[in-house]
């Protein structure tokens, strides 16, 4: 994530750069373009591993399950043994996924404030060479 930040500030400056002339509106339009398709791509890759770690889970629970004979089918049963095991399976997956994705979030700001910042730099300057030409 860090590795795409860098691109990303790199490639707005080098816009900014060979703009010259170019309006405050053509210059965010590329960075918003990139950064909304490598958001949509994060997304993308999170929904499907979700999806096989959700499939591999049950999956793995039902083998289980049938192997010791678990035939309890109440929802609100919290029986200890296999249940409690793969409770507390499922509780530590899904802490470990919030600190990831608070991890992902994290570096996102820290991303678009740094290119937010930079955009904002390049308007002004833009802003100061063709007010004062």
């Amino acid at each position: 994530m860090l590795r795409i930040t860098k691109l990303l500030a790199l490639a707005t400056l080098a816009g900014a750069l060979s703009a010259g002339t170019a309006t405050a509106q053509d210059v965010t339009a590329a960075p918003k373009a990139i950064g909304r398709g490598a958001k949509e791509g994060i997304k993308t890759v999170g929904s499907k591993m979700h999806h096989v770690l959700k499939s591999a889970g049950r999956g793995t629970k039902h083998a289980l399950a049938h192997a010791v004979g678990d035939t309890i089918h109440d929802p609100n049963h919290k029986p200890g043994g296999l249940n409690k095991a793969a409770r507390d399976v499922s509780e530590s997956i899904k802490h470990v996924g919030r600190s990831a994705k608070a991890g992902v979030h994290e570096e996102a700001n820290d991303a678009h404030k740094t290119l937010q910042k930079n955009g904002n730099d390049v308007k002004k300057s833009l802003k100061d060479t063709t007010h004062h030409s």
